[in-house]
């Protein structure tokens, strides 16, 4: 118990240096995704995209393109950058980031310092040359890198790296979006499809609210988003709005899924250098920028505007069509190995979705029914909760992003629906498992999930070979030779166990003598029995406190009569068949 509590307070000492670098890079990676995007769309494509309010955007907000026919040229000059420093100096750079440290967490894999840092620069890139990324990617690999450094660094144990990575992961999402709870809980939910790494939870707290608090002395403390929202009337019409929300949002995501897998797969196959393909990749998403400023970056001023009922720029056909195109910017960019992450690109999907919804039906109705703010903070939470399969960390980070709590009821509404009726078949992140049991990091864990569930009639071994007491112990050693069995039960006339003889028994009975000397004069009686319903885990527990390697099965202690055998080997098969050793 004593060892326990060490060790626990030991991890959450150590989120705190892991926090504290998190924070700091968080600050590097955002300043250096300005510098780039200021040097890429502001200086040759003339574009200042707008920013959402706590990052310094304003109240107005004048769109304007002096070259948008630049912008295929300057995406494909950033995948081509891209292209070679991945290649050149960190391949798992590429991507999405998110899913790297999710791959890592489960396989044991390294991710070094060295790898985060390109990560920052790759993305940044990324981004500010007009690519369709996200800000989650880099910084949720940049602080796994940390976490993972620092348990590689001390020496620690793999369970105990892995816990480092989660809370380095949750810390970068935390200092980033300025969300320090969604990002603690973002470090135990990530990894599974319905499962939670509890063990990360407190320690990726400590974390992500040291960096929240580190990144934001620089930045800021304000939320990333300004809202107006005010708590849910729940008239009939505002329920069946977001019900039908949250069923358009699932076949959004499902489509965002399939055509993400789809193009990454496309551009596996492609046969042109690997240096190239971010290159192609970024061109194709400049020409669904040229189409929609939506697919110009991570567009996070355009959701600000939308959360504020601002559609000055951009006819509802444009916002409709930006859907498709943002899903296929977002597509292009990563699935090509442009670096980056898929949260941003699919909150503007989701956002963009709501803020239709809410014109759509606003204009059916005749009148400001639907809160447009509201709608498009609810599309952000629905469609990416249906599209990555993690609903608590996604509703708390965007509440975190927005301070729109009250926007919480209706948000379950859509997000329940949303998320069961995309599934949990497939989601962004390709490393996500379904479960704890389903991980080779928690492998033991299933092994003794099965041995407990199995029973021993499931397994045992029912046509046994067994022997009268006055066996000579010559026939037994045959016996096992010829059926390569190391262990006979012993029964009487009434099919009693009465004993058991193993093979260090016959060895023991010098050859000559073995013809008259009986298996009752060698056997150990009483032997420890097992029942046909106990687990396997009961069975193993006494294979290894008497150190035997097999034991009789009878039907039960009165009457001990024999109804099978059960052997290490036995189990051992069990295990193989169920593919967890």
């Amino acid at each position: 118990m004593i060892k326990e509590i060490y060790e626990i307070r030991k991890l959450l000492l150590l989120s705190i240096p892991v926090g504290i670098l998190s924070g700091l890079l968080a600050v590097g990676f955002l300043y250096s995704l300005d510098f780039s995007t200021n040097l890429f769309l502001g200086n040759i494509v003339g574009y200042h995209p707008p920013k959402p309010f706590g990052e310094g955007g304003g109240e107005t907000y004048v769109f304007f393109i002096s070259h948008r026919f630049l912008l295929p040229l300057v995406t494909a000059i950033g995948g081509l950058i891209v292209g070679i420093l991945v290649y050149l100096f960190a391949p798992e750079a590429a991507g999405v980031g998110t899913d790297v440290a999710i791959k890592a967490f489960h396989y044991g894999l390294p991710i070094g310092l060295k790898s985060s840092i390109l990560k920052l620069i790759t993305s940044a890139i990324t981004i500010g040359s007009g690519g369709s990324s996200g800000r989650e990617g880099p910084m949720a690999l940049i602080g796994a890198g940390i976490g993972r450094w620092f348990g590689e660094a001390l020496k620690l144990t793999q369970e105990e790296k892995n816990i480092l990575l989660a809370a380095g992961l949750g810390a970068g999402i935390g200092a980033v979006f300025r969300a320090p709870f969604a990002g603690g809980i973002l470090s135990a939910e990530v990894f599974y499809k319905e499962d939670f790494e509890v063990e990360a939870l407190i320690p990726g707290f400590v974390s992500s609210i040291v960096a929240y608090i580190v990144a934001g002395f620089f930045v800021g403390y304000e939320p990333l988003f300004k809202t107006e929202v005010v708590f849910p009337k729940f008239t009939t019409e505002e329920i069946a709005g977001y019900i039908v929300l949250g069923i358009v949002s699932a076949f959004i995501a499902k489509f965002m899924i399939f055509t993400f897998y789809s193009v990454k797969n496309l551009f596996k196959n492609l046969k042109i250098h690997p240096i190239l393909k971010p290159a192609v990749g970024g061109f194709l998403a400049g020409i669904c920028g040229i189409l929609t400023p939506l697919a110009v970056g991570n567009s996070y001023g355009w959701i600000q505007m939308f959360m504020k009922g601002e559609f000055l720029y951009l006819s509802f056909p444009l916002i409709l069509l930006s859907i498709p195109v943002v899903i296929l910017s977002l597509s292009f960019t990563l699935g090509s190995g442009g670096s980056g992450g898929v949260f941003g690109p699919s909150l503007v999907v989701g956002g963009i979705t709501g803020a239709s919804l809410s014109i759509l039906f606003n204009d059916l109705l005749g009148g400001p029914v639907f809160n447009p703010g509201m709608m498009t903070i609810v599309g952000m939470i629905s469609v990416f909760t249906a599209a990555a399969s993690a609903p608590l960390s996604t509703i708390i980070l965007v509440s975190e992003m927005t301070r729109g709590y009250d926007i919480l009821p209706y948000a379950l509404l859509s997000l329940v629906i949303a998320h069961n009726l995309a599934g949990f078949e497939k989601t962004l992140f390709e490393y996500q498992l379904l479960n704890r049991l389903e991980s080779p990091f928690h492998r033991d864990e299933l092994k003794a999930f099965i041995l407990k569930t199995a029973r021993v009639k499931e397994v045992m071994t029912r046509n046994v070979i067994a022997l009268h007491p006055n066996a000579s112990v010559l026939e037994a050693k045959e016996i096992m030779a010829k059926k390569f069995i190391a262990g006979i039960p012993i029964v009487n006339e009434k099919n009693q166990v009465i004993g058991i003889v193993t093979t260090s028994d016959v060895l023991k009975v010098e050859p000559e003598k073995m013809k008259t000397t009986k298996v009752f004069e060698i056997m150990t009686p009483k032997p420890a029995c097992v029942l046909p319903d106990w687990n396997l885990l009961e069975v193993m527990k006494l294979f290894a406190n008497y150190g035997y390697g097999r034991a009789p099965v009878v039907s039960d202690f009165e009457s001990m009569k024999l109804v099978g055998i059960i052997s290490r080997s036995d189990i051992a098969r069990y295990l193989i068949k169920k593919n967890v050793i």
